[in-house]
Formats: structure tokens, sequence, C-alpha cells
């Protein structure tokens, strides 16, 4: 692979708060852990949590159990066993379990999970790669679907309809119905053939079988795609784990509302700064949820000191929830203000891995760790990645065009490309035709101010309508030079979804199954070698294959 980078200042939609938590940390550090997001500032912290009490062998041997079943490799029951050793910590990312795995950023994720333990390593420090399947989630309309590009280049989503995906039931124990047989068939037959397909498809019915929970499939096929790294697979929906948990479960109830009120005070504050609270919060906050017929319920804590369940009639005073958190803690999941502190009293956490949206509602959660009792992790950015093929490369270069063009969506880049090669004649009459027009009106609205206002208020509806019409003949124009001129809209159109799909970042929208098909496995060992923990722009990674597929051109 080649690359370039791109700041995330210049990709659009991107937060004020994880640009600053990106190139000016310092404005707001007081959100995080202090001592910035560089290796060097992991590895002192990592020597703290090394010290911190953590369950590590109880936790080890339910993570043996869960990774064989899922097929481990060697490598990883080896990482199990060192995270037994009293001086270990865990770099740990996680995703919910996305339909055959979900968008790339998930491998992305991982693979800079990996990545960053070994550089610990490198310092002496035992450090562990694990991966959090968020399996307790219960939108299941987030990750029962996946999207490919097909043989022509066309946007594909592949989704599977599950008749037990009840609203409110946890994502991990949705079975796969036998639909997903078809619905592999139909990924297969959008992909391109090649040398690597036999594998795949071996791969993917392997792991998402009729019956098999969506937490487990996932976890199977992340072990075919990166298990050779040794990256820990966690189930947090395993009742033995949630035992385990109980006691954070408690200390948290026990400290209701200071827990709710932190949250407030918190969120509060990052917008008095000028950022965003990426997590509603409210007094009435209980951070569990309570399973209730199988489904994940929210808790609100009402005036009348009673806990009602949300969507039901159904409430119980608050000291019966107390006694239920403490003796039945499989009966409760943490809600996502919750979730980490539990991972990190499960583990010994020394980093947690994320995106934007990760990282902006860590910025609430800093005053709740020291409330109950636990040191909080560095919060470092995961990779960010954009492959451009050897193809799209060369349409970029052919119509000299940037990366940063695509922002603007297929419709203006088509737009740059026809008036900028194609007929600039036309173009130039377009322009001054518009320019004409402007400076034409604007002498007859003075002219109308000074005679009657209302007429001149009344021309401004009549302008547009004028504009409106110029801009619509010249978009007639720009598609019918396009399609005249070598398939140019087809072109723009591919390009524009394979690289910036739904004027989306690539690897938000595409799964990784379309590179696995036309690149083979080794494509993950060469998006593993490309990435960089210490760039934080978002990388534009060139690819081309070693191996030519039956599809390339």
């Amino acid at each position: 692979m080649t690359d370039q980078t791109i700041s995330f200042e210049e990709i659009p939609r991107t937060s004020r708060l994880f640009r600053d938590y990106l190139y000016d940390f310092d404005r707001v550090g007081g959100f995080f852990r202090s001592g910035g997001i560089g290796i060097e500032a992991l590895a002192d912290h990592a020597m703290e949590i090394a010290r911190q009490e953590s369950p590590r062998a109880a936790v080890a041997d339910i993570l043996r159990d869960q990774n064989l079943r899922a097929g481990a490799t060697a490598a990883t029951i080896a990482n199990i066993d060192r995270l037994r050793q009293s001086n270990s910590v865990a770099i740990v990312t996680g995703q919910q379990a996305g339909l055959f795995t979900g968008p790339l950023y998930t491998i992305f994720k991982a693979l800079t999970a990996v990545k960053i333990a070994r550089q610990l390593e490198a310092r002496g420090i035992n450090a562990v790669p694990m991966f959090w399947i968020a399996a307790e989630d219960h939108d299941f309309e987030e990750v029962n679907h996946t999207q490919i590009l097909d043989r022509e280049g066309h946007l594909r989503k592949i989704t599977h309809s599950s008749a037990t995906s009840g609203e409110g039931r946890p994502v991990g124990s949705i079975p796969l119905d036998a639909a997903i047989e078809s619905e592999i068939s139909e990924l297969v037959a959008s992909l391109p053939e090649s040398e690597f397909m036999a594998r795949l498809i071996g791969d993917l019915r392997e792991s998402y079988s009729p019956g098999t929970g969506f937490a487990e499939a996932f976890a199977r096929m992340m072990t075919r795609l990166i298990g050779h790294y040794g990256i820990i697979l966690i189930d947090p929906m395993d009742e033995r784990l949630k035992e385990i948990a109980g006691e954070i479960y408690r200390r948290a109830i026990d400290h209701l509302p200071d827990f709710s009120a932190n949250l407030v005070r918190q969120s509060a504050k990052l917008e008095t700064e000028g950022y965003h609270a990426q997590v509603h919060t409210s007094p009435e906050l209980v951070p569990l949820f309570m399973m209730d017929g199988g489904r994940r319920t929210a808790m609100i804590l009402g005036q009348d000191g009673r806990v009602h369940l949300k969507g039901s009639e159904k409430s119980f005073p608050f000291g019966e929830i107390v006694e239920r958190v403490h003796q039945s803690p499989a009966n409760f999941s943490p809600n996502v203000t919750l979730r980490p502190i539990v991972q990190d009293f499960l583990l010994p956490t020394a980093a947690i891995i994320g995106g934007a949206a990760e990282i902006a509602y860590f910025a609430q959660l800093l005053p709740n760790y020291r409330l109950l009792g636990r040191i909080a992790p560095l919060i470092l950015p995961r990779a960010s990645l954009t492959i451009i093929e050897k193809r799209h490369a060369k349409t970029l270069a052919k119509f000299n065009l940037r990366f940063a063009d695509l922002f603007e969506g297929g419709e203006a880049v088509l737009k740059k490309v026809v008036e900028g090669s194609l007929d600039n004649q036309t173009t130039a009459v377009f322009e001054e035709t518009e320019l004409l027009i402007n400076e034409q009106l604007e002498r007859l609205r003075e002219s109308l101010q000074a005679v009657d206002p209302t007429l001149s208020e009344a021309l401004k509806g009549g302008r547009e309508k004028i504009l409106y019409q110029l801009h619509n003949l010249r978009t007639r124009f720009i598609h019918n030079r396009g399609r005249r001129d070598e398939g140019t809209q087809p072109q723009i159109e591919r390009l524009a979804n394979a690289l910036y799909p739904h004027r989306n970042l690539q690897e938000r929208e595409l799964n990784v199954c379309y590179f696995l098909a036309r690149y083979g496995y080794e494509v993950i060992d060469r998006l593993f070698e490309a990435i960089d923990p210490l760039s934080h722009d978002h990388k534009l990674a060139g690819i081309q294959a070693k191996f030519i597929s039956p599809s390339d051109p």
C-alpha cells in the first residue's frame, strides 16, 4: 500500500470536540485522563493500571471458553494466559455485532488495538489486545445489514430480517433465521469472482449458520479474519461475567443520585465550553436496564421514590431494585454511561480505542470513574482509512480530482469534471449569462425600489425562478456531456460509491468482504501494516493486487 493523509479538519461533519481532541488536546484535556494521547503517556498510564486490582483470573477462565467456541487461534489462547498474569493490561476496543462484521471500521478498530498492544510489548509492558462485542445493545436495525460494492460498482445492501428481533431484545441473543443462507448467496453473487472466493464463502457459511446468535456468528467471523493476531474477544452477555460485574452494578446503584448528577454536570460543562454532549442525561437516570421478558428496559427514578420501567406501568420501590441488583446481577444490563466502567472493572484497561462518537461520550464519564473507585483508561483514536484501489486512483488522476472533491457529492464532482475539461466554452457562456442576469436584475431592482418598494420585493422571487431555470439547464447540459464523453458519468458514480459512498467515509459504509473477494485475506495484513497509531489524520491507503483476480481490468 502507498498512502497519503488528510486532516479531519477538512472532513465534513467532524465535531469540534473530536477535532480539538486530535489536534489541540489541551483544550479538552479536562474531560479526559491527563497526559495526552501519545504512546509515552499510555506507557506511563499502563504501569498504574497494572497495579489496579482486577479479576483477571476469573475473567480469563470465561474468555478461554468464549474464544474456544469461536475457534480461537493459539495466539489468542496465549494472550488469554498472559491476561491472567498480575501485571497484565488490556488495550480494548469494541463494536456492535454487525452482519458479516459490519462496516470496515470494525476491522480497523481491532487492528489498531493489536498494533498499540505490540508497541507497549516492545517497551516491556504485558499488554494484550481485546475486542468487546457489544452484544447487549438492542438496536437490531443498526446491525442487521451490511453494504458492499457489486461487480458493476453499485452499492448493494444485504439485510437480515429476523422474526425474533423484538424491540428491546439484546442483539446477541437473536438467532439467525434460515434466511441467512440465501442472504449469504446474495452477497456472494454480488461480489467479483476470484481465486479468493472459496475461502470467503466457507468462512461465511461456517460462521453465519441458521440458529447461531448474532454475537456468536460475529465472533466466529472475526476470529477467521484477524484471529492470527491474537486478539481476545469478549461477549458481556455471559452470565458468569455479569456475576463478576455485579460488584460495579451495586456500586452504581448505591451511589444514586450522585451518578446521575455527575453526568448532568459534565454534560452541562461540555456544552458551556462549546462542545456537544453525546449521551442525553437526566437526574432521573438509572444507569442499568432491567431484563424484563427478555428485553432490556430502561429504568427511571421517579419523584415518588419508585423506580419505573420506561414504556410500562410497572414500578418498584427503590430499595427492592437495590436488593435485586445485589442478589441477581444477571437480570440487569448497564446502559451506555455505565458500560465502559463495567468493562474497565472486568478488565485491566490501559486504553480504549474508539471513534469520534465513543470519544465524545467518554468526555462525560470521568467523574463517575472516580465515584465508583476505578481509574479511567486513556482514550485513543482508532485508525481511519479509505482504501483506494488502483482503478479508482487512475480515475482521480484522469479527471484531476482530489479525494476531498468527493465531499461535495457525486453530482458536484461530475459538474467539476464536465466544466473543467469537457466544454470550457459552453461553461464560460453559462457563467457569463448568470453574471449578466444578476447585474441587469440588480439594476432593475434599484430602479423599482425608487418607484415602489413592493415591486422591488416581487422581483426577488422572479430572480430566484430565473436562476433556478438556468441552473436546471446547466445540470442537464452536464449530464448530457457526461453521458457523451466515454462514460464519464458512470465512472464518477463508481468512484463516489467506492470512496465516499452516500457522502460518508468509506469505512463507515462498506464491508470488508468486497476487499477480501478482490485481494484475498492478505489485505488484512496490508491494512495492519498501513496503520500508524501515531498519526491522527485520515489515511488514504492505495492498494494494488499482488494476485490478479478475474474481475480486475
